[in-house]
């Protein structure tokens, strides 16, 4: 029988085929073998790291947990301590308030943190709604036989009043007009340094309010170089804290708790102190500190 040179050179091909293939299949059974043991490895490792990780982590909120409670019993200690850590801040200090709210009118709570921190209140005023009604501003122009067209111009009234020794007399004018409320008014009335102004607003209207009012008391005050320090309770509807930051006014947004009115003492002890305190996002924190 003859065999052809073909057979043999196929029959030797398919062997070398198959011992290349033999390699081929066994080498990547080894190499799996070995990526196994690696994947394992590293799977090993990560367990561990986690483990590590899962035990810093429970640390950590324990610790944050601990810092928390440390936190809201330093918080309630203030809050129920805080007229003993007021006392005398504000001995020598003159300070008026202003209330540019008459719907939210919290100044007899100013005037009483203020007093116990031996403080005096020059005066109390609360500004009523129709300190912007042209009518009656018109009515009043006419009765004083003064150049009064506006909300500004009955400002600058109010300061100069403030200025003068016949406060009394004319600051009635403007309450007979149902303009202001005169809460009190103290016989050293014109030597203050500091004004308080409340604010804050829970109706729709609370910027407009803001720049019929507020900011217009605000730039007649700086005119005078006064201290002024605006406040608002913790649950007023429209915050007037970023407008009145804007216009350079340190403010204290939760004066109606404990460590708010520590704060505003604070800051009518240290006029040097400045910026938004109390709880609102963006405050730059809890209590004024000096840098």
């Amino acid at each position: 029988m003859h065999i052809n040179m073909k057979y043999y050179i196929v029959s030797i091909g398919a062997i070398f085929i198959s011992l290349g293939i033999g390699i081929l299949v066994g080498y990547n059974l080894n190499y799996d073998q070995e990526l196994s043991k690696q994947q394992a490895s590293v799977i090993s490792d990560l367990d561990n790291k986690f483990d590590a990780l899962k035990v810093t982590n429970d640390n950590l909120e324990k610790s944050l947990a601990d810092l928390s409670d440390d936190y809201d019993k330093a918080i309630a200690f203030i809050n129920d301590n805080v007229n003993n850590l007021v006392v005398d801040r504000l001995t020598d200090k003159n300070i008026g308030i202003i209330s540019t709210n008459q719907d939210n009118d919290y100044t007899k709570e100013i005037k009483e943190i203020i007093t116990t921190a031996n403080g005096n209140v020059a005066f109390d005023i609360t500004l009523n709604n129709n300190i912007f009604n042209e009518k009656k501003i018109e009515e009043l122009a006419t009765k004083l036989n003064l150049e009064i067209k506006d909300t500004k111009d009955i400002m600058a009234y109010i300061e100069e009043a403030l200025s003068e020794s016949n406060a009394t007399l004319k600051l009635k004018e403007l309450e007979d007009a149902e303009m202001i409320k005169i809460n009190s008014l103290n016989e050293n009335y014109q030597s203050y340094d500091s004004v308080v102004i409340a604010g804050g607003n829970n109706g729709k209207l609370g910027k407009e309010q803001y720049e019929n009012i507020d900011k217009i008391l605000i730039e007649t005050l700086k005119d005078k170089d006064k201290n002024i320090v605006g406040v608002q309770e913790s649950n007023t509807k429209f915050s007037y804290v970023d407008l009145y930051f804007n216009d350079k006014v340190t403010t204290i947004d939760n004066v109606d708790d404990g460590i708010g009115k520590l704060s505003l003492v604070m800051v009518l002890q240290d006029s040097s102190i400045a910026g938004k305190f109390g709880k609102l996002e963006g405050s730059d924190s809890i209590i004024p500190y000096k840098k």
